[in-house]
């Protein structure tokens, strides 16, 4: 596992910087054509792959990012990343900013074999920590 991080690591700098300065050049290098974006809203909200480039162009800025906690594991032919990440996000200028669970499914592309962002998640996270310790205190290799 821990050598796939680094490589990841790096895919997701690239998607959020790309995020940040509105390169779209760049996004639709990195995502697939049948990309999802769930957010963690309630009710939960999705976006297609036409919509999310749409709204990166216009309302869904992202002025800052930090990871947290990252991970990156083989699923089948594809790599599922997790990460805690610090977002400095505006929706329709409305502030978003927080602590979000980001998790990631990517594919290798059919045509040039490279990684392309296939599903990403993204959900806001309570912070007092109180479901932590709750299910921690389920596992069994402690």
């Amino acid at each position: 596992m821990a050598e796939l991080e680094p490589e990841f690591e790096v895919l997701e700098t690239r998607i959020m910087r790309a995020w940040m300065n509105r390169d779209l050049r760049e996004i639709k290098a990195l995502i697939s054509g049948d990309c999802l974006f769930m957010f963690g809203t309630t009710p939960p909200a999705l976006l297609d792959r036409a919509s999310l480039i749409a709204g990166i162009q216009s309302d869904l800025a992202l002025d800052g990012f930090r990871f947290h906690e990252m991970t990156a594991r083989r699923y089948g032919r594809g790599v599922w990343f997790t990460a805690h990440v610090e977002l400095e996000l505006k929706v329709k200028g409305q502030d978003w900013t927080g602590a979000f669970l980001l998790t990631d499914l990517w594919r290798k592309g059919s045509v040039r074999r490279k990684w392309k962002l296939a599903e990403r998640s993204l959900a806001p996270l309570r912070g007092d920590g109180s479901m932590f310790h709750a299910i921690r205190a389920l596992q069994l290799w402690r």
